[in-house]
């Protein structure tokens, strides 16, 4: 009757302070091993995708949020300046709004808002005015804000529903666009005259 015995020696797998890199046993035999060439392969191709990635017309990656990012917005008449906002790990409903300036702070300088606004209800959505100091938000209601008031200068509900998003027509500048969160709805709307007229009342297609 033939025993074998496993023998291991302590020093090929314990490391000698916390700072050493953890040995891992392999065997570098290659017919245990018959798919090592597919997987080289697939790591050659991979690194080669990457770097046509990180090749042009790809500029830089911006960095600055500790979350993903939720929200992007573009400046209408700088193409420079691109706007972005993320929960950076936070969770919960706000219901303030902040006014911030676009300059970059200088060395030592706190960022902190020109304005802040205490609403009534959670906002789910904002748009600026293009040209006017107004701007809109949406939630339970949609109101129109002016910039140098604390409170809405108009509000607009149309029955039990909520609204997800706000967006101001660039071209007629007195209407403006809700969707509507359950039934999707589209809704648009002129604030320019005495009382608020529906146009169109549309289910907007699903986001893919």
């Amino acid at each position: 009757m033939k025993v074998k015995v496993l023998s291991r020696n302590p020093d090929d797998y314990i490391r000698e302070t916390k700072l050493d890199i953890q040995r891992v046993p392999r065997n570098y035999d290659p017919t245990l091993h018959p798919f090592e060439v597919a997987r080289e392969y697939t790591r050659a191709l991979n690194a080669t995708k990457l770097e046509r990635v990180f090749a042009k017309p790809f500029l830089a990656s911006l960095d600055g949020h500790r979350d993903g990012v939720n929200c992007l917005a573009k400046h209408t008449t700088s193409l420079s300046t691109l706007l972005s906002g993320s929960c950076d790990g936070e969770i919960g409903d706000d219901k303030t709004i902040k006014q911030w300036k676009m300059e970059t702070p200088g060395y030592g300088e706190e960022e902190e808002p020109l304005h802040t606004i205490l609403g009534k209800t959670v906002f789910t959505g904002l748009d600026h005015h293009q040209k006017e100091g107004v701007f809109a938000t949406c939630g339970q209601q949609v109101d129109i804000w002016d910039e140098q008031r604390s409170s809405p200068i108009r509000s607009f509900t149309w029955g039990v529903d909520s609204f997800s998003s706000v967006s101001f027509n660039p071209v007629e500048v007195w209407q403006y666009a809700a969707q509507k969160s359950l039934s999707g709805g589209l809704i648009t709307a002129d604030y320019g005259g005495p009382e608020v007229q529906i146009t169109s009342t549309n289910r907007s297609r699903p986001k893919p």
